[in-house]
């Protein structure tokens, strides 16, 4: 009894630090949720661009071919219908969803239907598919366990709590989201073997030889090859050691602080120096979530507090927001009263505040000194106990089922652990089965461009690889194979580039035959009984080797299909 009563100190700390090292802070578990919803935004406006194209039975991709390319297990409601009005309207039913997770309103349910939708977009045509949409993916599913909607949100607005609103908060599922993340960045660097980043620290040069995806930025830091190796180092220490720091038990906030820092900034580089699309901005903000306390309640409050006052965009625009506010909030008020709760602001009480900040912050007033706000909670600090926020039991097994899914699911792709047979259809049903292989082993060595040379009926050829990606059959060019003098350029919309990769795979006969009908519906459509009618096809891979010390091959031709269009 004794030695229970001399170890309770030791497991009471263990407790506490098993506590602080998994635990979110509330805020930025919002920001995460803003970040969620404005990239899914953005992905949907994107994918509609190409909407008739894409997902369609008009498109490349009939709905007969998108289901022959799913797994059983694997579902699309998009695939009910396969008109253009029916796919707007389930992208309009995501775009509008997403609205109301970017506010907070109803956000459990929101975020539910927000993963729905984008997982059924995105099977919709599974060829579209790339590192950022998994990543999306699997980042929305872990969305659905964590209160997303607890802090700067309509739902805050909408509950009363009874007293103080703890900002820490630990659930299954947060581990799940702080995990999945990690994996991310572990499993990657494990599968990152080849002797490009091993050995000979000549990953990012070959990166950055891919003239369709390099920036400016890049293509100028190509010419150091020095730099280039020190950046390959650093990529893969960051992405193997970063991760254990994430969860580091010693000095927690600052150190967790500055890894999610250094990954936000491994990921802005990437996003300078190569278009990944989505991906780097996803891979660079979904790090928010990691913020923590430490870094809300005594680093931001430092820096606002250090921050000149000439530059604190916050202070000059706060006497703007409180005119507005004070103008267009307060006729709200009968309506909007009711939103106030013990322990939350009201819009009415917040207008009051503003109003009152802007008539008493002036230079070198007490106010105006105090201007940052303190920390919203800390019980201790306070004197007033505050509530915590709980996931259910039942959430917190799910959650738990799903972390050690997830980590199978890494496992199996870095070495010969395979998922157990009846397990394998719950990935392919919600989403998460995953393998982090960008640029693993190595990166990609070659340069590829594509040429459709059509022959019209009056004998002239000509390239339809324009006419395809930009959806008009009045804008094409003269067949030529040089290579085009800026590929980034061609391939702007990097769907079709990713399509366009995908139909290169020499299993791919079916899909390149239905994207040859495609072609020749398209531009048939309006060249139709003239001499400029489209007659046959090819579609023409063509390869530049990278060679060490900055040697490019000769350009090879790969005919990966030919078609006529009778």
């Amino acid at each position: 009894m004794a030695a229970i009563c001399k170890d309770a100190p030791a497991l009471r700390w263990g407790r506490a630090k098993v506590v602080e090292v998994f635990e979110a802070d509330l805020r930025s578990l919002a920001a995460f949720r803003i970040v969620l919803a404005v990239i899914v935004l953005v992905d949907l406006a994107v994918r509609a661009g190409n909407l008739s194209a894409h997902y369609t039975d008009e498109g490349v991709a009939p709905r007969a071919l998108a289901l022959a390319a799913l797994k059983r297990s694997q579902w699309s409601l998009n695939l009910m219908n396969g008109t253009a009005f029916f796919q707007a309207l389930l992208f309009g039913i995501a775009a509008l969803a997403a609205l109301a997770l970017l506010v907070g309103y109803r956000t459990r349910l929101m975020t539910v239907v927000v993963w729905v939708m984008v997982y059924s977009i995105q099977w919709r045509n599974p060829w579209l598919l790339n590192a950022g949409d998994a990543l999306l993916r699997v980042l929305l599913f872990w969305a659905m366990f964590i209160p997303l909607g607890a802090y700067w949100s309509v739902d805050r607005a909408r509950t009363t709590v009874s007293g103080r609103l703890s900002m820490r908060f630990l659930s299954l599922g947060v581990v799940g989201l702080f995990l999945q993340i990690a994996f991310l960045y572990l499993f990657a660097a494990v599968l990152k073997s080849g002797p490009e980043w091993r050995e000979q620290g000549t990953a990012i040069y070959y990166a950055l030889s891919l003239d369709d995806l390099t920036t400016p930025v890049g293509s100028y830091l190509y010419q150091f090859p020095t730099l280039l190796k020190v950046l390959t180092i650093g990529t893969l220490g960051l992405e193997a050691f970063g991760p254990f720091l994430l969860f580091f038990p010693v000095l927690t906030g600052p150190v967790r602080t500055g890894a999610a820092m250094a990954f936000i900034g491994l990921q802005l580089g990437i996003l300078v120096t190569m278009d990944f699309g989505l991906l780097s901005w996803l891979s660079a903000l979904c790090m928010v979530c990691f913020f923590p306390s430490w870094f809300w309640d005594e680093a931001l409050p430092k820096l606002r507090a250090a921050f000149p006052k000439r530059f604190n965009i916050a202070q000059r625009l706060r006497p703007m927001a409180a005119r507005l506010a004070h103008v267009h909030g307060l006729p709200l008020r009968a309506r909007l009263s009711g939103w106030g709760s013990v322990g939350q602001p009201s819009l009415v009480g917040i207008t009051a505040s503003m109003a009152a900040d802007a008539n008493a912050i002036r230079p070198g007033s007490h106010a105006a000194r105090a201007s940052v706000p303190p920390p919203v909670e800390t019980a201790a600090r306070t004197g007033v106990e505050a509530t915590s926020g709980r996931s259910s039991l039942g959430l917190n097994l799910l959650a738990a089922f799903f972390v050690l899914y997830v980590f199978g699911a890494n496992l199996a792709s870095v070495n010969a652990f395979t998922m157990p047979e009846p397990l394998r259809p719950v990935g392919h049903v919600f989403g998460i089965n995953q393998g982090w292989r960008m640029f693993a082993p190595g990166p990609f060595k070659a340069n590829m461009w594509y040429v459709i040379p059509g022959t019209l009926r009056d004998g002239r050829q000509v390239d339809l690889l324009l006419p395809v990606i930009h959806n008009d059959p009045h804008l094409f060019n003269e067949v030529s194979w040089e290579k085009p003098s800026n590929l980034a350029d061609v391939f702007e919309d990097k769907s079709w580039r990713k399509y366009l990769t995908a139909m290169a795979n020499k299993r791919a006969n079916t899909e390149r035959s239905y994207f040859a009908r495609y072609i020749c519906r398209m531009w048939n459509a309006t060249h139709a009984g003239t001499p400029s009618e489209l007659t046959t096809l090819e579609i023409v891979r063509v390869i530049e080797r990278t060679l060490p010390d900055y040697e490019r091959g000769r350009p090879e031709r790969e005919v990966l299909s030919e078609h006529s269009c009778g």
